[in-house]
């Protein structure tokens, strides 16, 4: 019989190292096969072996599968500590010995807004040595951006130039990370358990399923539970059955508009239902929505292939399907990989590919890649022929998109909303359009299900305090979380102050969601509304524009413990506002330069200012 390894749930009144100390402590318990706690003395308790995880998260994906990490851990002998980088200090490393490290790299090549503080520390020469210390990171990231895993390599690299000695290899994932997560997790957890010895080698005890090889362990983390279990009274899963692995089809309630006539941009207010799926959400989590591509993209492809619709391929999940399923709802026919790109240098002799897919080429790639689409290489090279098959394994997987939810639960039961731009453009004389935006916008019938799963951000929440005073930054579709958070506050009855700065391109077709920010602002719910249309006059406007204005106010609010939040592009606009800030800090208190740097690093260590950024 399996032993079901009890887990903690994350209500349990304790700290997140607590739990996961202790859900290691009944991991290990349970894998000796002990069914009762009370059927052994004190003194028959396993010692465990101690382990270090730590996270760099920008949207909680690095934060759940580091508690992932820390569960299975767990059931190998390993009493599991879990910390946020954001409050750890890197100095404590030096009293380390085992060590697993999560990290995801965040816009060009950055570490996201939790690990900032760690890696200045890190990077410092007056760095500990860290020759005591076994480590194992875990890299996050996107192969569409040049700088692709660039912190989780960053951080790699310092280890082991501080004295660190690496036990398993770095692993570097993409989007599509579960295979490779998994294979991490079981390389750098046997790694350490060899090195701890025999004390840590406890699977060995019992026949429990092993991590990679049960689809419920990998999917989340934990053996399934059975009734009267203690690891079903203890658990800490969703109750619902739905999940990123297995999404709920939430039929579409509302399609509109958000735009006014004759506005260069179309935004949409999206409503759909979550009734009966069991799916709960929090104000500052977002939505993973399902697309399914263009079909008429699908079947250009088709044709310049010179394949049949009806040919057999393998699906993105191993399941032998026909062509025209594949590409319409497996696998991404848009976006260039790395693998396809080399294949077809290689297969072409093309003397460009070949040199844009030659190591250090990044600046030059990012420029070529830049507007083009698979279908325009299909085009430009009709001589190379391709086998249906040996096609699909180029592409990669067709990934869900993340839409930062803009409702609370509390003010609309059973119903989940986004804001979203329908991404239309142009470029090398071709039509273009967003795979997802225009799937909700146009492919989606009224009433028709969209596959959809919950992804918690737990990094990106309104003040525990309902007193606390809040100042947020959303300018476009960045209003978002905004316009839930303000709705949670008025469903929950919160007393803090509410400023927003919101702004787009003209304040007569683009104020998304005016009236409802309006009526905010007259019953006092939104105490300061400021906003800024850049093409209404000569000389563009931004939000950061009008922070500076009210510098000396935002520092008063600062300094009166509010919380500052920023939703929008990574690229500029959070960029721009997080300059601006600084220039807010040092005109509003006379701070220098240094003395704000570190007035800002304060503001993120206490959850004070707070980023949801794509």
């Amino acid at each position: 019989m399996s032993a079901f390894v009890p887990v903690l749930p994350d209500t349990a009144p304790f700290t997140a190292e607590q739990r996961a100390y202790l859900n290691g402590f009944l991991a290990g318990l349970y894998s000796r096969g002990v069914a009762a706690a009370g059927q052994l003395g004190l003194e028959s308790i396993p010692a465990l072996t101690p382990l270090t995880i730590l996270f760099g998260s920008q949207t909680g994906t690095a934060e759940g599968l580091a508690k992932r990490l820390a569960k299975e851990a767990g059931k190998r002998g390993f009493a599991a500590t879990l910390h946020d980088l954001a409050n750890y200090p890197a100095s404590q490393l030096v009293s380390v010995q085992r060590l697993l490290v999560v990290a995801s790299t965040y816009g060009d090549g950055e570490p996201p807004d939790n690990a900032k503080s760690f890696w200045e520390l890190l990077r410092q020469e007056s760095a500990p040595s860290l020759s005591g210390v076994r480590f194992s990171v875990c890299a996050l990231g996107d192969t569409n951006y040049p700088q692709f895993c660039a912190f989780g390599k960053a951080v790699d690299e310092r280890l082991e130039k501080l004295g660190a000695q690496r036990v398993s290899p770095r692993t570097d994932c993409d989007l599509d990370y579960e295979e490779l997560f998994v294979k991490w997790v079981n390389g750098a957890l046997g790694a350490m358990t060899r090195e701890a010895g025999p004390s840590a080698s406890l699977r060995e005890a019992h026949d429990e399923p092993s991590f990679a090889a049960n689809p419920a362990l990998k999917r989340l983390g934990a053996p399934p539970a059975k009734p009267g279990t203690l690891q079903q009274l203890l658990s800490g899963f969703d109750d619902s059955t739905y999940s990123r692995s297995n999404p709920f089809p939430a039929p579409l309630l509302t399609n509109r508009r958000l735009n006014g006539p004759g506005s260069a941009k179309d935004t949409r207010h999206f409503e759909l239902s979550l009734e009966g799926s069991g799916l709960n959400y929090e104000v500052g989590d977002a939505l993973g929505v399902f697309p399914t591509n263009c079909p008429e993209l699908v079947d250009e492809i088709i044709r310049t292939l010179g394949c049949l619709p009806t040919d057999s391929v393998p699906g993105s999940d191993g399941r032998t399907m026909s062509l025209h399923a594949a590409l319409l709802s497996h696998y991404d026919i848009t976006k260039i990989s790395s693998r396809f790109l080399q294949s077809l240098a290689t297969r072409s002799g093309d003397g460009e590919l070949l040199k844009l897919t030659s190591p250090g080429v990044n600046g030059e790639l990012a420029k070529f890649l830049w507007g083009r689409e698979i279908i325009d290489l299909l085009l430009a090279f009709p001589a190379v022929k391709w086998v249906p098959e040996e096609f699909v394994k180029l592409l990669k997987k067709l990934q869900p998109r993340l839409y930062s939810i803009s409702s609370s639960p509390k003010a609309h039961s059973g119903q989940v909303h986004l804001t979203t731009t329908i991404v239309r453009y142009e470029s090398l004389g071709r039509a273009r359009q967003g795979v997802c935006s225009t799937f909700l916008a146009e492919r989606v019938a009224p009433a028709a299900p969209v596959p959809v799963f919950i992804h918690s951000n737990k990094a990106f929440r309104p003040p525990s305090n309902p007193d606390v005073s809040m100042i947020m930054v959303g300018p476009g579709t960045g209003i978002a979380p905004f316009r839930a958070f303000l709705e949670e506050r008025r469903a929950t009855g919160a007393k803090g102050r509410n400023w927003l700065f919101f702004g787009d391109q003209h304040q007569a077709t683009d104020f998304l969601y005016r009236e409802e920010l309006e009526r905010f602002h007259r019953n006092g719910r939104l105490t300061r509304l400021d906003t800024a249309f850049s093409r209404d006059q000569a000389e563009k406007v931004y939000v950061q524009n009008r922070m500076l204005e009210h510098a000396h106010e935002i520092f008063a609010w600062l300094e009166e413990g509010a919380h500052f939040y920023v939703c929008g592009d990574a690229k500029r606009m959070a960029k721009d506002v997080d300059i601006a800030l600084h220039q807010v800090i040092v005109r509003g208190s006379g701070k220098s330069e240094s003395e704000t740097a570190e007035y800002v690093s304060r503001l993120k260590s206490e959850r004070r200012y707070q980023r949801d950024v794509y």
